[in-house]
């Protein structure tokens, strides 16, 4: 049987080899000093290279945030998607909620979540494809609320969009939490968590105001 797997190119190959080479060397420098404190000799270094073939790949530290931001959250709509065919909305929403933190919760990730927030209010560029990944996310999420309410699994009386706000500002919360108390432990907090989004999205007894 002939293989009919798409061939890379060589050269295109080897470009994002190296873009990634030195993109996972700025995460590594950045969640150690962050990003204004890291100079681009710092990546050099860790990526192996000479600032000469660094420069050719991204001709600034800001493209290189840019570039991270646009590769770490592009992903995320397309890990949402199978939400909107699950047949338990609320542990649906509860499972992925916790892949996310259990995601950021990396050694090499969560020091990086207060920059990002911080770059994006300060970098038009950042808070762009933030945006947009966030519009995304919104929507897909939206769409979830939405099917639980008409599953009645989910309160109709909530406003979708509003739900869903409260819904990533609690994550954030959580995430910003253990950054800044080292005490605290996603496997403590976590029960709570899911006790709190159960108890917001739950469907209304007749009768009980929301």
């Amino acid at each position: 049987m002939n293989d009919l797997s798409p061939v890379r190119d060589p050269r295109l190959a080897r470009q994002e080899d190296q873009r990634k080479r030195i993109l996972d060397a700025a995460i590594v420098c950045f969640a150690r000093g962050g990003f204004h404190a890291t100079g681009m000799q710092a990546v050099c270094a860790e990526a192996g290279m000479s600032p000469g073939a660094l420069y050719r790949y991204f001709p600034s530290k800001d493209a290189i945030i840019e570039a991270i931001v646009e590769r770490d959250r592009a992903v995320i709509p397309g890990q949402l998607q199978p939400l909107l065919e699950a047949d338990d909305v609320v542990e649906a929403l509860i499972a992925a909620a916790h892949a996310f933190m259990t995601g950021a919760l990396q050694p090499d990730s969560l020091p990086l979540f207060p920059e990002l927030y911080a770059e994006a209010v300060r970098n038009p560029a950042v808070r762009a494809i933030s945006n947009r990944c966030e519009d995304e996310v919104r929507d897909i999420l939206v769409r979830v609320i939405e099917r639980g309410v008409t599953l009645g699994q989910i309160d109709r009386s909530l406003n979708a969009l509003e739900a869903v706000r409260f819904l990533m500002a609690m994550t954030d919360g959580v995430l910003m939490r253990l950054l800044l108390e080292p005490g605290a432990e996603l496997v403590g907090l976590m029960p709570m968590f899911e006790r709190a989004m159960r108890a917001f999205l739950a469907p209304k007894p007749a009768g009980v105001a929301a």
